[in-house]
């Protein structure tokens, strides 16, 4: 059981995210299972170590948000061999959360 510390709601909205794992060149294609203005949970093909960082581009249809993010927990999807992570983000300009607070209510 995941213990609940959230500041900010989360909505179970979806939409693409492009990820950077820092420091390195490689990249990967999720999708947000829910979204906060604190925070995003996305599916990985891999595991992510906790505080790992990355580097996010959250594609929200009309403009796409970058930031920095860190791993808080990364769990095994029941049935599934895709990982299902929880991301704080650590570096996030003021306007684009000030954006994200006008989607995710």
């Amino acid at each position: 059981m995941i213990d609940e510390k959230r500041i900010n709601s989360r909505s179970p909205i979806s939409f693409p995210i492009e990820c950077n794992v820092l420091p390195g060149k490689e990249y990967f294609y999720t999708v947000s299972k829910d979204l906060s203005v604190g925070g995003v949970r996305i599916l990985s093909d891999e595991f992510l170590s906790k505080n790992h960082c990355l580097k996010l581009n959250i594609n929200l249809i009309d403009k796409v948000l970058g930031m920095k993010a860190k791993v808080v927990w990364c769990n095994k999807e029941r049935v599934s061999d895709r990982y299902s992570a929880g991301l704080e983000f650590v570096e996030i300009a003021e306007e684009s959360k000030k954006y994200l607070n006008s989607i995710v209510k």
